[in-house]
């Protein structure tokens, strides 16, 4: 009798502990999946998967600041790519140049400088490295291609577009992000180009400004990525969905969040206000009372979205949602800068030091999921 009463406790004990372990690993997402009309459809709920911390940040590297002299001390940082071998190419926008450090922090090279002539940059925006090709568009109609080495390769003409965000997939087909102020449906379009420019396909779009009905610094802005797989990313922060394209220009996945929208402060009103007078003249405002659901994300290397809200720590710092690559929110995480890239479990984020230079701060991911 003995032995089968401690039998059965041992059962019921492996039973909770198996259940317990259910729970924290997949059971206690309560979110759902769906299909319609092809299209896969996850939706979310406020709370994440894991109410326990499950990822550490630990920093570990840091480039940059007041202390750094010489041809490797960049004066601003604009965008950031890393590439296969960990390499970081920092694009400043007052150098006009590409500053590039190896995976330990030392500075390798600078490529670039300030002009708008072959192998020279004019006001850099973004940079985009696809095996050995590293893409810079320009904020003068202009894309110019380099090895990672820094030799220079080619240039293109936007030709009359005004494109404002690129990025380059693995097969050479560049995307890039073009506002049309048309006054009675002012958006920005999300086109694919070939190699060589030639407009392939207009992919989505969302509203633009409309200054027939007042500036609103608070409206949703969209933004995309090219993800690991080739499909593009896009968002729209005016409800929390995230929407997956494929090479076809097809959409083929959703992913959607409830959240508690965050309220605009009078403080940054006013601010807004206080910057719209230094510029002089007389501008029509309209703000909004409430931020969108989210600013901006990335995606990681194996698929994982890092979603910046408009929610704080009691630190001050920006709280992030983090989805796993099927989709489904998994955690939250306040972070202190701007990440830009995540590859190999090491996430690269643009801060600034006491003294306001800025930084590259490279943290390393520890996940506890089990």
């Amino acid at each position: 009798m003995k032995y089968r009463k401690c039998l059965l406790l041992i059962v019921l004990l492996a039973a909770i502990l198996l259940l317990a372990a259910c729970g924290r690993e997949k059971g206690g997402w309560k979110g759902t999946t769906r299909q319609e009309n092809g299209l896969t459809i996850i939706s979310n709920p406020k709370e994440p998967m894991y109410s326990e911390q499950v990822l550490t940040l630990e920093k570990e590297l840091t480039i940059g600041g007041a202390e750094a002299k010489g041809e490797g001390a960049f004066s601003s940082l604009q965008a950031l790519a890393v590439d296969k071998d960990g390499n970081m190419f920092v694009l400043s926008y007052k150098d006009s140049a590409i500053f590039v450090y190896d995976r330990e922090g030392n500075f390798l090279r600078k490529f670039g400088r300030p002009g708008q002539g072959p192998g020279e940059l004019s006001y850099p925006m973004t940079i985009s490295i696809q095996d050995d090709r590293v893409m810079v568009l320009e904020s003068i109609r202009r894309i110019s291609f380099f090895t990672r080495e820094g030799t220079y390769l080619k240039s293109l003409s936007t030709k009359d577009r005004w494109v404002l965000l690129a990025g380059l997939d693995s097969k050479g087909n560049i995307y890039g992000t073009e506002p049309v102020m048309a006054t009675d449906n002012p958006v920005y379009k999300l086109l694919k180009f070939d190699g060589e420019m030639n407009l392939s396909k207009e992919i989505t779009s969302c509203p633009g400004p409309n200054p027939d009905k007042g500036l609103n610094p608070f409206m949703p802005v969209s933004f995309w990525q090219i993800t690991p797989a080739d499909d593009v990313l896009y968002s729209r922060p005016a409800d929390y969905t995230l929407e997956y394209y494929d090479h076809e220009g097809t959409i083929f996945k959703k992913v959607i969040k409830a959240y508690d929208p965050v309220k605009v402060t009078e403080e940054e009103k006013e601010s807004f206000r206080k910057e719209m007078g230094r510029m002089g003249g007389e501008i029509k405002v309209n703000m909004s009372d409430y931020h969108p659901a989210f600013r901006r994300f990335i995606c990681d290397d194996k698929g994982r979205l890092f979603v910046q809200t408009y929610e704080k720590s009691a630190e001050g710092n920006y709280i992030y949602d983090i989805f796993d690559a099927e989709g489904r929110f998994i955690t939250r995480v306040p972070m202190k800068g701007r990440p830009f890239v995540c590859k190999n479990e090491k996430l690269y984020c643009q801060e600034e030091d006491e003294s306001g230079y800025e930084l590259v701060v490279r943290y390393s991911l520890k996940w506890n999921l089990k």
